[in-house]
């Protein structure tokens, strides 16, 4: 469609609905954010109906880009999910991706281990099934499509089709070639029509994967396994057929018997491929599908999807809690290793948050649900895990390149081979089984695999420890890192500081705790507690407000008040006097953190905040620097409360006073010097988190999706960031392995194959089949040996 839009400006017209909009400022944002993508000719962002109009040219917008140049600028856009199981190899993943890609989507993956493809599109633009109809038209059989995010069931009901499929098929090949190959040694007496018979149905139903698959790609002008497969099975068929008629020697029994050796690989790897997801499945699991409410004056049995914010949810002793929420009356030790790792139980109590899908071991709770569903912590983890499955490590990008030329060189390498074998004299029926040796004993599908098999396991074990990998490339990343840059406050430190000392007057110190009633930061709360504790009363602020870096700013009984540091004071435009400054010098030379209280524009106070050193930290640094990484300390705090706690773990290297700009540039500097891994939490490291090589998140919440960094950890255990070191190190060496023995594999059979060593060694063809399953088989074995790491 050509549309002219206020100038004359020609392209094809789309909408997005964007979300957070809420001022002229952010539509003028978001308008400038799309004119800056590559192929937007015209952007008007409407505050009113929340939606961009574009005038764009299709040939040149990626739908991708334009995504994230929304989310850049702190804004989102409106899309929907589905998923589409379809029919496809892993070598083809590049294919049906560019087939389901296109108008209207933002984001596709396709996972070769779970046979679905995964697309976010725009449904102002498209629908999946415009999507699906992309896929079928390139030649992908679609199995099934379902909306939304769906659980772990969609990837389990994928493999289990395709292991219904491979047995029904494989069935009459193995009895094909039994027939056929004792036949071929004299066993059975079979006629030279009813050989024929047997392998006709071998090759036309049991193989007819394999045609389809060979036709497809020549379609999409590729090549595949399929492709090796069925012409390897087919020229032997087709000869074998023409020696009948003419009364030569057939071997129909090498067509009949690869096509079963590589259909029951395929039929064993696609068993085992169920227990790649087996991770995931447990976790989707937990959460039960009921939940006791109290609704009136009882308590009644309901779905627990359909329990509401802010009902009551009763839990009972040895059974799982079915929504998030916190404790609003009752004690129990509630197990959650699920999402930590930690087999020991926690105690609970009045006001504490437990999560859908933990189990309470002993004791009796009343729940006051937050979230229930498909929003609950346990729902985000496996929504995010299963899209981190999906997704391929870098390295996966040269194995990509290589397996697009391999099966190309392989039917070079077989039709040299034939034209060698012929050229030296040989019988056209022993080139022949060379050459059909040559194309079957290859096994591009093995390289397809190696990485997508061990992210897939990999991710799932990381989640069962506690560990919820989001961005994968952060596996192999995290092996080339120099630095591991720590924030401290809440992540070298317990991040429940308590106030030691508050120098100032009794009102002063109201004022402050009223302010900070309304922060989540640790120090904040600790200046209330301290105030409580005195019997201090607290006013409501009439406005309140925060500052990332520096510290709050409210206004509480008509007064203006300010709780922070250096920053905020010079930002109130007030001094600090000299009593003042000198007592804060001396308390942070004892290790404590200030902050000051800024009443009307005079400082009135200063509060000497102590916070614990992780019993875990020290640890933790000496087992980073065994591993070749050097520990660096970036925080907002002030130097001198910095440099205490970086001697006390005797980490050399450190940067205090930083806010968040200032800890995004020190990132930047070690990045020019080596890799970076940055950790910390809060609002304050999102910009560092963001700039690092990876990023790791210490979350003490449960928006686990609005976190900021690649990996994040729940519960703030900084032994988890050692456990996600080695574990990316075992991720990374599985895919490596697995490539080093596919293409060693193929090396070392491709020559004996095509008859290099004949006739001490060679292979016939369907002898090939069998070591082509078997290097399939031996890739997905090694991969599920991560489920122990």
């Amino acid at each position: 469609m050509e549309v002219k839009v206020g100038v004359r400006v020609g392209g094809r017209s789309a909408v997005v609905k964007v979300l957070g909009m809420h001022c002229a400022t952010c539509s003028l944002t978001v308008q400038r954010a799309l004119l800056s993508v590559r192929g937007v000719r015209w952007a008007e962002a409407s505050l009113a109906s929340g939606e961009a109009r574009l005038v764009v040219d299709p040939e040149v917008l990626d739908w991708g880009e334009l995504l994230r140049a929304v989310r850049g600028v702190g804004y989102d856009v409106y899309r929907e999910s589905a998923h589409i199981v379809a029919d496809f190899r892993p070598e083809e993943v590049e294919a049906v991706e560019r087939a389901a890609g296109g108008w209207g989507v933002f984001y596709v993956r396709a996972s070769p281990a779970a046979g679905v493809v995964y697309v976010e599109y725009n449904p102002l633009e498209t629908s999946v099934e415009e999507v699906a109809e992309r896929v079928a038209r390139a030649g992908f059989r679609v199995r099934e499509v379902r909306r939304g995010e769906v659980g772990v069931d969609v990837d389990r009901r994928a493999v289990e089709a395709e292991v219904r499929d491979l047995g029904k098929r494989l069935v009459p090949a193995a009895v094909a070639a039994a027939v056929l190959m004792l036949a071929m040694v004299g066993v059975l007496h079979v006629p030279p029509l009813a050989q024929l018979a047997l392998a006709g149905v071998a090759q036309f139903y049991s193989g007819w994967r394999f045609l389809w698959g060979a036709a497809r790609a020549f379609r999409n002008g590729t090549a595949n396994m399929d492709t090796l497969v069925a012409l390897g099975t087919l020229s032997t068929f087709l000869y074998s057929s023409y020696a009948v008629a003419v009364g030569g020697h057939a071997f129909f029994e090498a067509s009949a018997a690869v096509i079963a050796f590589v259909l029951a690989g395929r039929y064993v790897e696609a068993l085992m491929r169920l227990r790649t997801g087996e991770a995931v499945k447990r976790l989707a699991q937990l959460q039960p599908p009921r939940a006791r409410v109290k609704r009136g004056e009882g308590w009644v049995e309901v779905e627990a999807s359909g329990v509401g914010a802010g009902e009551l949810v009763e839990v009972r002793e040895g059974e799982r809690v079915p929504v998030d929420g916190y404790v609003e009356e009752g004690v129990g030790l509630v197990d959650e290793s699920a999402f930590t790792g930690e087999p020991l139980p926690v105690e609970k109590g009045r006001g504490d948050l437990v999560l859908a899908g933990t189990a309470l071991v002993r004791g009796r709770l009343v729940v006051r649900a937050t979230r229930s569903g498909r929003h609950t912590y346990l729902a985000e983890v496996v929504k995010l895990v299963r899209q981190a499955q999906n997704a391929r490590l870098p390295i996966q990008r040269l194995v990509d390149r290589v397996a697009g030329v391999f099966t190309w060189v392989v039917i070079g390498v077989a039709v040299a081979t034939f034209v060698g074998w012929s050229a030296v004299g040989a019988p056209l029926s022993q080139a022949l089984l060379f050459t059909a040796s040559v194309l079957v004993v290859a096994c591009p599908c093995a390289l397809g695999l190696a990485t997508p098999l061990a992210v897939v396991v990999g991710v799932g074990r990381a989640a069962e420890r506690g560990l919820l990998i989001k961005n994968v490339e952060a596996v192999e990343k995290a092996l080339r890192a120099r630095y591991v840059a720590f924030d401290k406050t809440g992540t070298l430190t317990v991040g429940a500081p308590r106030v030691a000392k508050f120098v100032g007057d009794g009102e002063a110190l109201a004022l402050a705790a009223s302010a900070e009633a309304k922060s989540t930061h640790p120090l904040g709360k600790a200046l209330v507690e301290y105030a409580v504790e005195r019997g201090v009363r607290l006013a409501e602020p009439e406005f309140f407000d925060t500052f990332p870096g520096q510290g709050v700013y409210a206004r509480v009984d008509g007064a203006v008040v300010g709780v922070g540091n250096e920053k905020l004071v010079e930002g109130l435009g007030a001094s600090i006097p000299e009593d003042l400054r000198r007592a804060a010098e001396e308390l942070r030379g004892e290790g404590y953190t200030v902050a000051y209280v800024v009443v009307d524009g005079v400082v009135r106070g200063v509060v000497a905040v102590g916070d614990e050193v992780r019993r875990e930290a020290a640890e933790v640094v000496k087992r980073l620097r065994a591993m070749g990484l050097e520990p660096v300390v970036v925080s907002g705090d002030h130097e001198a409360a910095v440099a205490k706690v970086a001697a006390r773990l005797g980490i050399e290297r450190f940067y205090g006073g930083a806010d968040p700009a200032a800890k995004a540039e020190v990132v930047r500097r070690l990045k020019r010097e080596g890799g970076v891994i940055f950790i910390g939490d809060g609002v304050n490291d999102a910009p560092a988190l963001a700039e690092a090589d990876v990023g790791i998140a210490v979350a003490s919440g449960t928006e686990v999706a609005k976190e900021a960094g690649d990996v994040v950890v729940r519960r703030g255990d900084l032994a988890k960031v050692v456990e996600f070191l080695e574990l990316s190190r075992k991720i990374v060496g599985t895919a490596r392995f697995n490539l080093f023995w596919a293409f060693f594999y193929n090396v070392v059979l491709i020559p004996v194959a095509a008859g290099a060593f004949y006739p001490a060694l060679y292979l016939r063809p369907e002898y090939a089949g069998l070591a082509m399953a078997l290097s399939s088989i031996s890739v997905t074995l090694n991969a599920l040996r991560l489920r122990r790491a």
